[in-house]
């Protein structure tokens, strides 16, 4: 359960940060590679939960790729468009779900 809470308070804590870009509340201007790089640590967190997810015989461990798409089509759309910041908040409930439902069981 822990690598799934790692995981969403990375996912939550890039969001916020794109979120927070897009707004204008925060400039990336001399640092923009940071929010890439949290991408970049959102893929290994999630691969590090599929890990433990299949190494435990976790009940979540197949549902966990429902993510997946999201993070796949984000790269496609453009950073601070429409269709970019409803791409990730679509991952971010449905990683919300999952981490709710595997507390709950």
């Amino acid at each position: 359960m822990w690598t799934l809470l790692a995981l969403l308070g990375i996912y939550a804590g890039t969001s916020a940060l794109g979120t927070s870009i897009r707004l204008g509340w925060v400039s990336t201007r001399g640092w923009r590679w940071v929010h890439h790089a949290l991408f970049g640590l959102i893929w290994l967190s999630l691969g590090g939960a599929a890990a433990w997810g299949f190494a435990f015989s976790e009940p979540w461990r197949w549902l966990l790729f429902v993510v997946t798409p999201f993070l796949i089509l984000l790269p496609r759309f453009r950073p601070g468009s429409s269709a970019h910041c409803w791409t990730a908040t679509g991952g971010l409930v449905v990683l919300a779900g999952l981490v709710v439902w595997a507390a709950a069981t």
